[in-house]
């Protein structure tokens, strides 16, 4: 019964507000001892520098099973460089197997664009992660692939193609769920009749009712959501932090 703790778009810029927000949720996720495994569902950084990401990947609990997948603010090259450098495998899709479940990570992301697009690679790729799974999976990238209630986020930063990943998810059954990211808030809906659990955003969270000026909360508690996967069933609690964390 793994325990997976979910976070999302630190979006790091060496400022030392950003750095504050990443660490006092992965502080917190330390101090889970029955969290089994991290899983980060895009925007490491802000820009895609490689100071950017070397900040990421050292602030990450040491030991701790983890998985990241990048979004719209990453660029691939400056990622897989920090990857590799960082000791983990050098790719924009990877996997991470929990207790005989395989979160599968998807790469949603095209470099410089705040849409997202699922490529034939991209696809193929996860085909045969799936199809090599000790048990139940669940998909894992930035992108969700449903609209979320704002306008501009519903029309311009969406996953062009949810059709292909809707025809993935039908035709394996061992796939129970999907985790993403991107819109910087707590989301919970289905997908191809799966559940789809978005987590928090860790630098803000979107702002209610299509509002754009700004679109995002700075000043709003960072978050994450902390799954449980017990067989095929998924619990999910969402939790953000209190003002005296940071």
């Amino acid at each position: 019964m793994p325990v997976i703790a979910h976070l999302s778009d630190p979006h790091l810029d060496l400022s030392p507000e950003r750095s504050r927000r990443l660490i006092a949720v992965l502080d917190l996720v330390r101090d889970l001892s029955f969290v089994d495994g991290l899983l980060v569902t895009g925007d490491l950084a802000d820009h895609g520098a490689a100071a950017e990401y070397a900040e990421f990947f050292a602030a990450l609990p040491v030991g701790l099973p983890t998985l990241v997948v990048p979004g719209n603010h990453d660029l691939s090259a400056p990622f897989l460089a920090a990857l590799s450098h960082a000791g983990h495998e050098q790719t924009l899709s990877g996997t991470l197997d929990l207790g005989g479940v395989r979160i599968v990570g998807m790469d949603t992301h095209i470099d410089s664009r705040d849409d997202g697009f699922l490529t034939p690679e991209s696809m193929a790729s996860a085909r045969e992660r799936i199809a090599s799974a000790p048990g139940h999976v669940v998909l894992a990238m930035h992108h969700p692939p449903v609209p979320v209630g704002h306008d501009l986020a519903d029309s311009l930063y969406r996953l062009t193609n949810p059709e292909a990943l809707a025809a993935l998810v039908a035709e394996h059954e061992q796939i129970i769920g999907l985790f993403t990211g991107h819109v910087h808030a707590g989301l919970a809906t289905t997908f191809s009749g799966v559940p789809l659990l978005g987590a928090p955003g860790i630098v803000s969270t979107m702002r209610l009712g299509s509002k754009i000026d700004p679109i995002a909360d700075t000043t709003a508690m960072p978050g994450l959501a902390l799954h449980t996967i017990d067989s095929a069933q998924i619990r999910t609690v969402f939790h953000h932090l209190s003002p005296s964390a940071l």
